[in-house]
């Protein structure tokens, strides 16, 4: 079936809309300038554009005029392929990564954390609660209004601003003025912490 064409069609002025649409449509995904191609795919705007109008002139792409402009139409179809081709790009990056050495996966799947090649590193002491607060309360041990916030908020369920201020017997704004000074303290402590590693 042909689509319902409409009438006096200027295809070299509908390809360049078409191309200025699809450059916007990289830009918006990371790729930038005419020249640009989908990684992994090869293929550019000018790429798209060609298939998108060859698809509405093979009658495969059909236009409907109900549903609105015939560019409208093209150019919906043209970012659908450039998000598709994206997509396939990063499915093949994906699926070409290598895979762990067979002795490192666990015969049911994907290794355990304590079967991953981390040299080094315990994953139990890495993720304990205990020490975890104990190093929270070390990074402000100099701070006692800022290491009792960090107390409460770690030995209770309490999460909004006015629940943690009524537990530390202090209003919302000091609560506030307190949590401001904590985030600054904690950059600065991380900043310590991973120079000294």
């Amino acid at each position: 079936m042909q689509p319902s064409v409409p009438s006096e069609i200027d295809f070299g002025e509908l390809a360049v809309r078409l191309a200025g649409y699809g450059l916007r449509t990289f830009a918006e995904f990371g790729l930038g300038g005419r020249s640009a191609t989908v990684p992994g795919v090869g293929l550019s705007v000018e790429d798209f554009v060609w298939n998108v109008l060859s698809e509405y002139a093979e009658g495969t792409l059909a236009y409907e005029a109900e549903r609105g402009e015939l560019f409208s139409l093209l150019a919906r179809a043209l970012r659908n392929d450039i998000i598709d081709a994206l997509r396939k790009a990063a499915h093949s990056r994906e699926e070409a990564r290598s895979p762990l050495p067979r002795e490192n996966r666990s015969e049911n799947g994907p290794p355990a954390l304590d079967e991953l090649p981390i040299p080094g590193m315990d994953i139990d002491q890495l993720l304990s609660e205990d020490r975890y607060r104990e190093r929270m309360l070390a990074a402000f041990a100099g701070e006692p209004d800022l290491a009792e916030v960090v107390r409460v908020v770690l030995d209770s369920d309490l999460a909004k601003p006015r629940e943690i201020a009524e537990a530390l017997g202090i209003s919302v704004a000091d609560f506030q003025n307190r949590k401001k000074r904590l985030r600054r303290r904690l950059v600065e402590y991380h900043a310590v912490e991973v120079t000294e590693a």
